[in-house]
């Protein structure tokens, strides 16, 4: 039989576990969450990729190039990443080799190299104090070779 003055202790016992329990399922939860934020991302890099070999760019009613090859990469990546990106975190850099770098996107045969940069903000307190300034910065890169396509796409 439980004593009278035993219920407080059960009940500390009880708030001490249930926050250790909810610091646990929170930080599972927000773990999970930049784990789909990076492969959200790497998608969205993978896309942007995919787009740049080909030489192509966004074209308008008429057919024609409205926006830069390196615009149009970029726009796909933003796209791809459902809203997480701007232009100011992606990079685009092109290595010559020998097709020219016109407008950072390169020519047919360069090597394009697509790198994002991500501050992921955790959203459980307890778990960002963990890390500087309460974020973790996500770099996701990868490098493509362009198909052979006419210069005049560059």
């Amino acid at each position: 039989m439980a004593k009278a003055n035993d219920s407080g202790q059960t009940l500390v016992e009880f708030a001490i576990s249930l926050s250790i329990f909810l610091l646990l399922v929170l930080g599972v939860i927000d773990f999970g969450y930049l784990y789909s934020t990076k492969v959200t991302l790497q998608n969205a890099v993978r896309q942007g990729g995919r787009y740049a070999i080909t030489g192509e760019c966004i074209t308008g009613s008429d057919g024609s190039c409205s926006q830069t090859r390196y615009n149009s990469i970029q726009q796909t990546v933003e796209n791809a990443s459902l809203g997480l990106l701007n232009s100011t975190q992606i990079s685009i850099t092109c290595l010559d080799e020998g097709g020219g770098c016109p407008n950072g996107a390169g020519g047919p045969g360069d090597i394009v190299i697509i790198t994002v940069t991500y501050p992921y903000h955790f959203m459980t307190g307890p778990i960002g104090k963990l890390f500087p300034g309460k974020s973790y910065t996500l770099n996701i890169s990868s490098t493509f070779t362009n198909e052979i396509f006419p210069p005049s796409q560059s």
